[in-house]
């Protein structure tokens, strides 16, 4: 019996053990998928640009200005937090003229990120994704977002 009870706990530790140190990278989070995330963190590139109406579904080269480490590390921080994110699903129709967009790239993939520059007080900014062929959304908090914005995107948030 005592063999039975101690082969039980065992399974019982190996089990909860698995679950625990389970990586938790590769799973959907906000209104990302876990490969989005992983491009997000790995990409070899991060751009952000001024969308201006009615502009192209992938931005011009010329209008991309590539993040710095730390506004890059800083920008992955807080869009990776389920915590900035409202749970209300589909992006934004009204944006103002002049949002931030973002693009991550690797040689093969790329993301595209379109925020809202107004931003509604009780679900937060529109935020409009383009991966791959699938095109969807969500709603980050305003604070963490504008905060983000305010110290690293002055430039694309003016124009």
């Amino acid at each position: 019996m005592k063999r039975v009870i101690s082969l039980v706990f065992v399974a019982c530790v190996v089990a909860i053990t698995s679950v625990v140190s389970h990586d938790k990278t590769e799973e959907d989070g906000g209104p990302f998928a876990g490969e989005e995330i992983q491009l997000m963190k790995h990409a070899q590139a991060v751009y952000i640009f001024s969308v201006k109406t009615n502009s192209p579904e992938t931005p011009n080269q010329k209008d991309l200005r590539r993040l710095g480490p730390e506004a890059r590390q800083v920008l992955v921080d807080t869009l990776c937090n389920l915590d900035n994110w409202h749970w209300v699903t589909g992006g934004s129709e009204d944006c103002e003229p002049h949002d931030v967009g973002l693009l991550f790239q690797n040689s093969k993939d790329r993301l595209i990120l379109r925020f809202c520059s107004v931003c509604d007080p009780h679900i937060g900014c529109g935020v409009d994704k383009t991966s791959g062929r699938i095109s969807n959304g969500g709603w980050i908090k305003q604070q963490p977002w504008e905060a983000w914005k305010k110290r690293f995107a002055q430039l694309e948030a003016r124009k």
